[in-house]
């Protein structure tokens, strides 16, 4: 279908799909408690605006975490600077404090946070509109959108307190603002590129994945163009892409701009508790084996952005617990990423995937290939399988692929396709309403068989506690055992419970009496001993709540 044929019915039926996502995320995020990390990155962006320090969760650049830190400014909670957590430095745990021990209510701190994701989300779905138009007509545009609108896994994390949208947002618009200056040769959309480029690093540090995109992109032009993309063009924008982040990053790392200059022996002995890189940085992997070398050379200090990728690269190389297939390792799997893809992907998704590399393969778009490509690869060989979450860079330039391939496929057939897929997504997707989290698609189940699958942040991520409690109510049950994946606090919310038996306690089962509620990620054996729940899963759960917590009937059976 020609893009000239919307017209000027485009902005307004973009508007409306994005009024039904807003109202999506609104409404499923206020059924839920917080995921297993919100609290922690609440806390550390709060506490960069009160206490000007960035050592807190250094991990994940600072961006997203002073973003949603910001409505927290307003409400003005306190920091729990004088508990037990806060001062032996587990900030985790502190995080939990911050939002359950506060004299500002937890769900209203939670949603504010929560508020700024999800008009990063809608911001995204505003760029794909905006440059799926431009670049593809108002039909692809539009097909596109309406994928993005409806897609669980969009919907799930584009209103969580996570780094996971936002660097989203900023891949694709850094991909977005390159493409703009190889089409125009001017300075100026350059310089937007390098901008994006450093907002895209401070938001995730797997935005990094751009430099070889960037490199890839203007090699695909220069094999059309050899005049016009001259290496010596080349060079001089790799200047721009490496002088303008440096400046973003410098900037979102203000408060320790002190901490690029080295430390002489002058200013350590002035002041003993200089933490230097040497010392500080996780050297298990090689970044942070070069990192401590070059560290003690030049006597840096301790800046958060070069310990944060140490301690990205050192998490990496070492591995994290993961879950697929029924079975638990502990370093990441080649194959997580595609079989994930393959079943939290909706089928319809993957039907316009699978007519996109047919119809467009003489003629692939390289700048929705390349980027999504290799985010891809290098998401298989990472040592981090903890979720579909980390893919979610690659969803906006599949639905432009989708979109923009079903609109140049001019037969009856295609511009049928370019409508039913949209609508058959949407159906998919309010299907599982409003558990966007644990979605799996029909072909592999549906939310029920997740499990068989995947555990931790594909399903249950610990947001399902006040679910919990209306079923509670809903069946009188006034007390539970509770095995409890998350960082919520179950009492906060008026959930009474007591702690299951433990793995080396296996007698003590036949003396439950209760209705017993497990999360999922520790029914199948992630993070706590396999054996723990082999009863359980021999039985069948009389509830699924959220599809996250599974509920057993144990209670004796009385005259």
């Amino acid at each position: 279908m020609p893009g000239h044929s919307i017209g000027r019915f485009f902005w307004p039926a973009a508007a409306g799909l994005l009024l039904i996502q807003s109202f999506l995320l609104v409404s499923s995020a206020l059924q839920e408690t917080q995921t297993w990390d919100e609290s922690y990155h609440m806390l550390a962006g709060y506490s960069y605006w009160k206490l000007g320090r960035l050592d807190i969760n250094r991990e994940h650049p600072p961006l997203g975490k002073y973003l949603n830190a910001l409505p927290l400014l307003v409400l003005a909670p306190g920091l729990p600077i004088d508990r037990e957590a806060w001062k032996r430095g587990d900030y985790v745990e502190a995080g939990a404090d911050f939002l359950y021990h506060n004299r500002v209510d937890a769900d209203t701190m939670l949603f504010a946070a929560r508020s700024v994701t999800m008009l990063l989300t809608l911001a995204l779905g505003l760029s794909i509109a905006w440059w799926g138009r431009r670049r593809y007509g108002g039909a692809a545009a539009l097909a596109a959108l309406a994928l993005f609108v409806f897609d669980p896994n969009i919907l799930a994390h584009g209103r969580y307190v996570t780094t996971d949208t936002i660097a989203a947002l900023f891949i694709f618009l850094g991909v977005v603002t390159w493409e703009k200056w190889l089409d125009s040769n001017r300075w100026r959309d350059l310089a937007v590129a390098g901008i994006v480029f450093g907002l895209a690093i401070v938001s995730k540090f797997s935005a990094f994945i751009l430099v070889p995109v960037y490199i890839a992109l203007y090699a695909v032009r220069r094999r059309e163009n050899k005049e016009e993309f001259s290496l010596a063009r080349c060079v001089k924008a790799c200047g721009f892409m490496v002088v303008l982040p440096a400046v973003v990053v410098i900037v979102a790392y203000a408060p320790e701009a002190r901490l690029l200059l080295p430390a002489t022996r002058a200013m350590r002995q002035a002041d003993p508790g200089i933490q230097t890189l040497r010392d500080t940085i996780d050297a298990r992997s090689e970044y942070g084996e070069l990192m401590r070398w070059v560290g003690g050379r030049l006597g840096l200090q301790a800046h958060s952005f070069l310990v944060g990728l140490g301690a990205v690269a050192a998490h990496n190389t070492v591995g994290h617990q993961s879950y697929l297939l029924g079975k638990v390792a502990e370093h990441g799997r080649w194959y997580y990423f595609p079989v994930l893809f393959a079943v939290k992907t909706p089928a319809a998704t993957l039907v316009g995937a699978l007519i996109a590399v047919i119809v467009a393969w003489r003629r692939p778009r390289f700048e929705l290939v390349v980027p999504a490509g290799f985010y891809f690869a290098a998401s298989m060989v990472s040592g981090l399988n903890i979720g579909l979450r980390h893919l979610l860079p690659i969803y906006p330039f599949l639905f432009l692929l989708i979109g923009a391939t079903l609109a140049a496929w001019r037969s009856r057939i295609g511009r049928l396709t370019l409508w039913l897929l949209p609508a058959a997504l949407a159906a998919e997707s309010l299907a599982v309403y409003p558990h966007y989290l644990a979605f799996f698609n029909a072909p592999a189940g549906g939310p029920g068989a997740g499990p068989r699958y995947a555990a931790d942040s594909n399903i249950d991520w610990g947001q399902d506690i006040k679910k919990l409690k209306r079923w509670m109510d809903a069946q009188g049950v006034p007390q539970i055992c509770l095995c409890y994946f998350g960082r919520a606090n179950p009492e906060y919310y008026g959930v009474r419970n007591v702690e299951p038996p433990q793995a080396n306690e296996r007698e003590n089962w036949k003396y439950m009496d209760c209705y017993t509620a497990v999360s999922v990620t520790p029914l199948v054996g992630v993070y706590t001993p396999r054996e723990r729940f082999d009863i359980l899963r021999r039985m069948q759960p009389v509830a699924k709540i959220g599809y996250s917590i599974y509920v057993y009937d144990l209670r004796k059976k009385r005259p």
